[in-house]
């Protein structure tokens, strides 16, 4: 058996420790400072290790409690008989501290797509844009997913999912943080996703693919498939894996008559900028010169696209007047398909373009929003962990961007049934412009681009907007934190009741009036399922019996939310 070195250090320093501790009791300070290395010392040390840093959202958390507030503006309201969906804007840390509140192991299915990290301006921490030249680049995207991913695991149920999407600069990170998290017993599967079709750089392997990383909260795998006492587990990824199978000819012609064989167009540019395969590109033909689309880079340097031009791989449109584009061979492509390992192969589940494209068939209107998935790839995710046999699921995603779970759950369920919960900050306004936009839109029905009428998926929906309360407010001498947080309980009940109250199942009742009136009403009370009683409001012990006499449950608010908050400021 190897030695393990580092134990025996460990060992003999905690050992030194233990003495200097017995010989300083009467230093409680530096006996403090021997307990905390003495503590760190101990800590686990296989695994992911990275520097905690603390978010500015954690700071004003101390001063402040997070509640929700609805824009009734923006409700959408189709069928009362169906559950209702959510759109949450503001931090999405303080909004799933408010779903521990509410969802706590209510949820089926959480499919995130978070920022990848790339340095290319598309993570922010503490409002700044995290680049390359960040020391702590790593440190940072992992202390930022810890604490999202810690509360994810208590939202699900015991038998739900998370997928999250990834590449490879965060891959190795992620994984290691959610074996820490999940548990590696817990792990499903990396499932590859082919993202894209074109090839992405001049190397001889193309970098055309991403992640999605599957973890159950409580399963263990056994030869990839999932086994649990739980007869609803609907798990099997044996029945799921796409076997390689010959790319479909049927998207391939041959115009020109070239020898090669059967191809198709391709375009020439791909996403990001680098400098090296920026430059003009002249049809010879026309003269006309190109320069890469805004955002966009050639595919590869000068001195390959004019060995490909002279190859005949270049082609210029079917008229030749056109930006240019590479030919793809048929036999090519189904050579290297045998190779690919893409669970998520792009010919069935579409590809970043797709998604694109998606999106503007929806809301040609608004900028595309960046890398935006396809929606048969998540209907695909939703099928695949969610059992026929689960009533009315619920899917959450924490990193919502344009929407595109939201719409994969109304498609897949059609407005019944299931609902779901998108989070996203409003940076640019992208939650209310896009996100909401395009929920609504598929809910009422739109015109798209080529002018046909899409039919409306009939649903409910409601908008939340994240604000604060302060904890404290010495200024005001009237001011009552209870009384405060009473006031955002409707936004609570009607979240962790999938309902706008409506029904009269459910009564939240503020003041002894209300109390009275509602006692009074026998069809109300034969009706009702749930009080949610005010702490100020008074109620009588022969009220009391009559609630319970009619099964009716009381509970007190805003204690039943937010009691944890109440205790720790009575105490300071």
């Amino acid at each position: 058996m190897s030695t393990n070195l580092s134990r025996e250090k460990r060992e003999k320093i905690i050992k030194n420790i233990q003495i200097m501790r017995e010989k300083l009791q009467e230093d409680t300070d530096l006996v403090t400072t021997l307990n905390e290395i003495e503590s760190e010392l101990k800590r686990k040390k296989y695994g992911l290790v990275w520097e905690n840093h603390e978010e500015k959202i954690d700071k004003e958390i101390k001063n402040k409690i997070p509640v929700f507030e609805e824009d009734k503006t923006l409700e959408i309201k189709k069928d009362e008989l169906k559950p209702t969906n959510f759109i949450i804007e503001g931090d999405n840390l303080h909004s799933l501290y408010l779903l521990e509140k509410t969802h706590k192991n209510k949820i089926d299915l959480i499919i995130i797509d978070p920022p990848y990290n790339r340095g290319l301006n598309d993570f922010v921490y503490d409002d700044n844009y995290i680049d390359k030249t960040d020391s702590f680049k790593h440190s940072k995207w992992i202390s930022f997913m810890h604490k999202r991913l810690i509360i994810a695991k208590k939202l699900l149920k015991d038998n739900g999912v998370i997928f999250i999407n990834i590449d490879d600069n965060e891959f190795a990170q992620l994984k290691l943080l959610c074996d820490d998290i999940f548990g590696e017993d817990n792990f499903i599967s990396c499932f590859p996703w082919h993202n894209r079709t074109s090839i992405q750089n001049d190397t001889d392997i193309s970098i055309n693919h991403e992640y999605i990383i599957a973890y159950a909260k409580k399963r263990r795998v056994t030869n990839r498939r999932l086994k649990s006492s739980n007869k609803d587990i609907w798990y099997e990824l044996n029945d799921f894996v796409i076997q390689p199978k010959e790319t479909d000819s049927s998207k391939y012609s041959n115009p020109d008559n070239d020898p090669r064989g059967i191809w198709k167009a391709d375009p020439f540019d791909a996403p990001n900028i680098r400098p090296n395969l920026t430059y003009e590109i002249e049809n010879p033909i026309t003269g006309v010169k190109y320069l890469p689309p805004k955002g966009r880079c050639w595919r590869t340097e000068p001195e390959k696209y004019k060995q490909l031009l002279e190859d005949k791989r270049i082609v210029f449109g079917k008229n030749g007047t056109s930006k240019p584009q590479l030919k793809v061979f048929y036999n090519e492509v189904k050579m290297k398909g045998e190779i690919r390992n893409s669970w998520f192969d792009a010919d069935i589940y579409d590809t970043s373009t797709n998604g694109k494209k998606e999106f503007l068939s929806i809301l040609p209107d608004k900028k595309i929003f960046n890398t935006p998935k396809p929606v048969n790839l998540y209907k695909e995710i939703i099928k695949m962990a969610i059992s026929p046999k689960v009533k009315n699921p619920i899917i959450l995603d924490f990193f919502a961007g344009s929407g595109t779970v939201g719409q994969a759950v109304l498609e897949e369920f059609r407005g019944t049934d299931a609902s779901f919960i998108l989070c996203n900050s409003n940076e640019n306004n992208i939650c209310k412009e896009i996100t909401y936009e395009r929920i609504k839109r598929i809910i009422n029905g739109y015109q798209n681009q080529k002018g046909y009428n899409v039919k409306g998926i009939e649903s409910n929906l409601k908008y939340y907007t994240l604000k604060y309360i302060n904890r404290y407010n010495r200024e005001d001498e009237g001011y009552y934190i209870v009384n405060e947080l009473a006031k955002y309980t409707r936004e609570m009940v009607q979240l962790e009741h999938e309902t706008d109250l409506a029904d009269g199942n459910i009564q939240i009742l503020f003041s002894d009036e209300d109390v009275d009136k509602f006692a009074n009403n026998e069809d109300l009370v034969e009706k009702c399922k749930i009080i949610y009683l005010d702490n100020n409001a008074l109620i009588t012990e022969e009220q009391i019996q009559k609630f319970e006499k009619n099964n009716i449950k009381i509970c007190y608010i805003p204690d039943y939310y937010f009691e944890k908050e109440i205790m720790e400021i009575e105490q300071w």
